[in-house]
């Protein structure tokens, strides 16, 4: 668990990263600029103990803020959408 709080600070830098542990085992990732909460997002356990889907996450949360920003973030750059090859059929 330390490991996923871990990257997901290093991945935010310019944001107070704060979690806490929820029932399940995941946990509750909040994004602080200042004083203001600028995102809020579950994470469940599943999710923390798996690289893959960590990344998918950070990728993920940067789309949104970008979004928020009201900056359209490139496809190619977005992880979930270049990892895997759309299927080709003979």
């Amino acid at each position: 668990m330390q490991l996923a709080i871990d990257t997901l600070t290093a991945a935010f830098p310019e944001f107070d990263v704060q979690t806490q542990t929820r029932p399940g085992g995941g946990l509750l990732l909040t994004l602080m600029s200042g004083e203001q909460r600028v995102l809020q997002r579950a994470v469940p356990y599943n999710q923390c103990n798996s690289t893959l889907q960590l990344e998918w996450l950070i990728s993920a949360i940067r789309r949104d803020l970008a979004l928020e920003a009201g900056m359209s973030p490139v496809i190619a750059n977005l992880q979930s959408q270049s990892r895997v090859k759309l299927p080709t059929y003979a």
